[in-house]
């Protein structure tokens, strides 16, 4: 089963924009609120389907924060600083956590900006505030396509085992992760590519990135092209 979702609704208008179009052409099965983001009030309006899953984008990468902290700004650093920013970590995850549902959304599922969570130090975070919320699913970034990036193996490695303690919990997962090796610039050739590990009895979530104009990839608006044609939506149509 393929679960496409967008991340970073909040982030910025273009974001939410590209978003509401994909929603519109039914092609979207969940969208992930990142609550630190500028435009993360109209990004509500744009979650409010109830067709839709939602999730919180959790942010302890890239500022501002909605406390009074300093993190890391890379994931090599929370892997050395995981253990000891822990709590400040949960303080900051809670406080995104709880604007989104302030807006009257249902949280269902839970990720984070960069896959942060998955590093030692936040992946329990991660769990508890699951547990604490009833957020059912989190990410976790189990990679078919981990060798098309350096980062990949590491990554792949890091998501299995936090799979692992999130099932030990009774916490869902799904069981791969598409996307991650064409971040912001996922194209026709790369889903056909990978097509092939869509299953019918597991989930297989599809991160995208689309906006109308670029925000941090040039290819944000080949992606939203790319979801919104006749093409994209067949494609999903034959997966089922």
């Amino acid at each position: 089963m393929l679960l496409v979702t967008i991340d970073d609704l909040g982030l910025s208008h273009a974001v939410n924009a590209a978003a509401a179009r994909c929603t519109d052409a039914g092609v979207v099965g969940c969208l992930s609120l990142m609550a630190t983001g500028p435009s993360i009030h109209e990004a509500f309006e744009t979650a409010s389907s109830p067709d839709l899953q939602i999730s919180v984008h959790l942010n302890c990468i890239e500022p501002p924060f909605l406390t009074d902290v300093s993190f890391p700004s890379s994931v090599s650093g929370w892997m050395f600083r995981g253990n000891s920013l822990s709590k400040e970590v949960r303080a900051e995850w809670r406080a995104q956590i709880e604007l989104v549902l302030s807006s009257g959304l249902m949280v269902t599922r839970l990720d984070s900006h960069r896959h942060a969570h998955m590093v030692p130090g936040l992946r329990d975070v991660i769990l508890d505030l699951a547990e604490e919320y009833g957020a059912g699913t989190i990410r976790s970034a189990v990679l078919p396509d981990r060798w098309a990036r350096t980062a990949g193996p590491i990554l792949d490695r890091l998501g299995r085992s936090l799979r692992k303690r999130a099932a030990a919990r009774g916490i869902g997962t799904p069981e791969k992760m598409l996307g991650f090796s064409r971040s912001g610039n996922v194209t026709r050739d790369y889903l056909l590519k990978y097509g092939d590990v869509i299953e019918k009895d597991i989930e297989v979530e599809l991160v995208m990135h689309p906006a109308e104009v670029p925000v941090w990839s040039e290819g944000q608006t080949a992606e939203l092209a790319l979801m919104t044609s006749d093409w994209f939506r067949d494609w999903m149509v034959s997966l089922d």
